[in-house]
């Protein structure tokens, strides 16, 4: 990945791989996660698809992206650790494999009105706000819907209750409904003159048209110091926390917040990453041999790492009875792994099981720009075949100390409703 400074807090990141017939490109917009703007920021990503100065509704943009070949349009905001990122891009078939010039320089306007000519260029239409801002509406009150999901939801807004990374990346509705046009818009063009501003190209395209872009991109842009974003950091407390939902569920939930030492995202992240796979990161991971189909106390039973945060997440569907049960072992298998109790093949197997995973992202431009949209974030320029090289050079000491690292936090249940 290369990097080149555009002008201050406008930067271009290039990733060239001539193998594919497409690109992408796409403008991160950084944002902190607060909870005053989380909802303007997720109402924005959702207007921008709508309007744009030169193409003045939606059936406009939709006949662009099919005289692009098809193209694909992203436009949402994602949470990334405690950062909101407005992602606005296009992915279409490269000049080079159509033998002709025209389609870059295509996408690229459309690409520039979308991200930074939205609506009609001097405001947001009222129209298109509300009916939006009741899709938002009717997305939040679905969280629920979605117990699996929304279980996670829960811990990490009751794990993380006085930190951002405890706010509902959709937002909430009480801020939607006050939120103006006008406000909208006056937001819309804040983020735009005062975040830090990532342009990001991937897959087959022209460098030098892709620099030229960018500078076209920036020329209006005023520099900008950018807002420094840094999640915040706790340790566990010593009394484990733990908090219950009773819902109207047949099924419950269980889910646990472990809090691990700093690094553990970014420098020994390799680490963490077979640490986690052999504990419940993967389909023979011993939560899923041992909890599920030996002991079957769970449904389904699994542990991620937001490299980001820098905590751990257990979840897993249990029946009401067995909550206990399926959290004691699931500590144990925790302990065994604290003790090194894996064998060589549970670390050559992760080890494997990682590697392929990462080189899979090889073969897909949105997978290989989402990894490199992680390194962006972190700060950090690690290749994917660098990633896969410090993977295997992981030692079993290494994974033990990441397990013993591993403090938990909160816990979380979802019972059913009181009878």
């Amino acid at each position: 990945m290369i990097k080149t400074e555009i002008k201050k807090g406008v930067n271009l990141y290039t990733v060239q791989d001539k193998k594919f017939k497409s690109f992408r490109a796409v403008v991160l917009i950084h944002r902190p996660y607060l909870r005053e703007e989380v909802t303007l920021n997720t109402l924005i990503s959702a207007v921008i698809r709508m309007q744009s100065k030169n193409f003045p509704d939606a059936q406009k943009i939709s006949e662009e992206l099919e005289n692009l070949y098809g193209g694909e349009m992203i436009a949402r905001a994602s949470k990334y650790g405690e950062r909101q990122i407005l992602k606005i891009g296009i992915e279409t078939v490269s000049d080079k494999a159509l033998g002709k010039d025209g389609n870059f320089d295509r996408a690229m306007n459309l690409l520039y009105d979308l991200a930074f000519l939205s609506g009609t260029g001097e405001g947001f239409s009222e129209s298109i706000v509300e009916l939006e801002k009741k899709n938002i509406k009717d997305a939040i009150l679905a969280q629920k819907n979605d117990k699996r999901a929304y279980s996670v939801l829960r811990l990490q807004e009751e794990m993380c209750k006085d930190e951002p990374y405890g706010i509902n990346p959709m937002g909430y509705i009480e801020d939607l409904e006050k939120i103006t046009e006008e406000e909208l818009y006056s937001h819309y063009r804040k983020i735009l003159a005062e975040s830090r501003i990532d342009i990001i190209f991937s897959g087959n395209f022209d460098e030098d048209k892709a620099l030229s872009t960018a500078k076209r991109f920036a020329e209006n842009l005023p520099k900008r110091e950018g807002i420094d974003i840094k999640e915040t950091r706790r340790d566990a407390p010593s009394e484990i926390k733990k908090v219950t939902d009773r819902l109207d569920v047949t099924q419950g939930k269980l889910c646990m917040g472990f809090r691990t030492k700093e690094g553990a995202g970014r420098e020994k992240y390799p680490v963490y990453t077979v640490y986690n796979c052999i504990f419940g990161g993967s389909a023979v991971s011993k939560l899923f041999n041992n909890v599920r189909e030996k002991l079957s106390l769970c449904y389904y039973v699994g542990s991620s790492i937001d490299r980001l945060k820098e905590i751990m997440v257990v979840r897993s569907g249990v029946e009401f009875d067995k909550f206990k049960t399926a959290e004691e072992e699931i500590m144990n298998q925790q302990s065994l792994m604290e003790k090194g109790e894996f064998t060589d093949e549970e670390i050559d197997f992760a080890k494997k099981y990682l590697v392929t995973a990462y080189e899979s992202n090889l073969d897909s431009i949105g997978a290989m720009a989402e990894y490199y949209t992680m390194q962006i974030l972190l700060g950090t320029n690690i290749s994917i075949e660098e990633m896969t090289q410090r993977i295997e050079k992981v030692t079993r000491e290494e994974i033990t100390e990441a397990a013993k690292s591993m403090k938990l936090d909160t816990i979380y249940y979802m019972d059913k409703e009181a009878e």
